[in-house]
């Protein structure tokens, strides 16, 4: 954390000002930004690689899942807006149903958002910075924060690492939308690091070509007996995870996984390589083994890793394991959410953690969620939102998050309208805003 002072003596200034800054431009700085800027603030939107999307355009999943619970759709706003546009350029495809990863191959058109959505993910890339040039969102990629200034709990500037050199950026608020809550890190704010036990396992996604029909039932089968006979690498879920893209014999391989910690670069630099050598072992497998993959290769693997858990604010509310096993359990509920979790264990070859559970109905993330009682200026959107790890997996997902940002933003329009800080927002405020952009509360 940097003290107001340093700002003379560290890196430049840069001339603007703006109303909100976002740091990261996964689903849910893009959400937080979009909204804010289409309330009418200045926004600028930071982001470390090239084009904005997060894990559905940086790790190969372009999947959205969790829009729907028995039959009802959970999220709205953004999040439906951006699947829409996906869908009208022939870009977006539901599934034939949740256990098989094949996607329907027609249009949504105004069918409900109900189940998982399959995407394609340069597609994606631009469909996002299209919203957000429309928006008028300031784009600042290939650009890295590396420190906070901060003043009696308010953040005046941020420190980043662009091209040009280390500037300041400074706004009136932030959202840290890293998925790691690394801004309120930097800003000395509370954090929580997921254990072990807590956290899931990290993935690397990778896609093949050369695909021929096959039946999945029977490959999954044959996988399963491979997995028993020892014939596939070590690290390697025990079911066969896949999902059919919307190009022609294309299939994203999702079986390839580590254990470590996600906010130590040491570790990350060995997982991404074990992993990626256990890509190539899995290929060698697929063509061997598994019908309709014989003649199959590389297109390509993820530029990093996928990670689901690694650290989350400390926030002036938790969405709590008792509140998920309970159903909707806050007053103030900022973004529906599912009531399965522990999915991804970190035990060796074992999928579900022992505190697991699958349950029917919905849950809520509350509106504190995203604040902290160390920072009066700062939102939390995403997977970094304050919650309790063993129920990350309620919120992790990319229209959830999507939707989180989304009112993150609205909180910060709302807090500049009334010339208050995001931490004085009142839910009574709120709840019109998020009725007028179509959240399902």
């Amino acid at each position: 954390m940097f003290r107001k002072e340093d700002i003379l003596h560290i890196g430049k200034a840069d001339g603007q000002r703006y109303d909100l800054m976002v740091i990261g431009a996964g689903p849910a700085g893009i959400g937080a930004a979009i909204a804010a800027a289409r309330q009418g603030l200045q926004v600028a939107l930071l982001e470390s690689a090239a084009f904005p999307g997060g894990v559905g355009t940086q790790c190969n999943v372009p999947l959205y899942f969790g829009f729907g619970v028995n039959g009802k759709q959970s999220t709205a706003g953004l999040s439906e807006e951006f699947i829409r546009r996906m869908d009208e350029v022939g870009a977006a495809s539901l599934l034939l149903n949740d256990g098989c990863a094949m996607p329907e191959y027609r249009p949504i058109a105004g069918r409900a958002l109900t189940a998982k959505v399959q995407l394609h993910a340069e597609t994606m890339k631009l469909m996002y910075r299209r919203m957000l040039q429309e928006a008028g969102v300031d784009c600042l990629f290939y650009s890295k924060m590396i420190g906070a200034a901060v003043e009696d709990g308010h953040i005046e500037a941020v420190l980043v690492s662009c091209l040009e050199g280390l500037i300041w950026f400074f706004a009136d608020s932030f959202v840290d939308a890293t998925g790691d809550a690394l801004l309120f890190r930097e800003a000395g704010a509370g954090v929580r690091k997921c254990t072990e036990d807590e956290g899931m396992h990290k993935s690397m996604f990778f896609l093949v070509g050369g695909v021929t029909p096959f039946d999945h039932a029977y490959n999954c089968a044959l996988y399963q007996e491979a997995h028993r006979a020892g014939r596939l690498p070590e690290h390697v879920w025990d079911h066969f995870g896949y999902s059919v893209q919307l190009n022609p014999g294309v299939v994203q391989i999702a079986v390839v996984y580590a254990t470590g910690d996600a906010l130590d670069s040491r570790d990350m630099s060995r997982m991404d390589m074990e992993m990626r050598e256990n890509v190539f072992a899995v290929l060698d497998f697929l063509r061997r083994e598994m019908p309709g993959f014989r003649n199959c290769y590389l297109l390509d693997t993820g530029s990093k890793i996928g990670v689901r858990s690694g650290q989350m604010i400390e926030g002036m509310e938790t969405l709590t394991e008792e509140m998920v096993c309970q159903g909707i359990a806050t007053a103030e509920p900022i973004a529906l959410t599912n009531r399965s979790y522990g999915a991804h264990s970190n035990a060796r070859q074992r999928f579900l953690s022992n505190w697991a559970k699958c349950m029917d109905g919905f849950s809520a993330v509350p509106m504190k969620a995203l604040l902290s009682p160390d920072l009066d200026n700062a939102l939390a959107a995403g997977r970094c939102l304050s919650g309790d790890p063993h129920v990350l997996g309620v919120y992790r997902m990319m229209n959830t998050c999507m939707t989180t940002g989304e009112a993150a933003g609205l909180m910060a329009a709302l807090a500049k309208r009334k010339n208050i800080s995001v931490r004085s927002v009142e839910y009574q405020d709120l709840r019109p805003m998020l009725d007028a952009a179509g959240f399902i509360l």
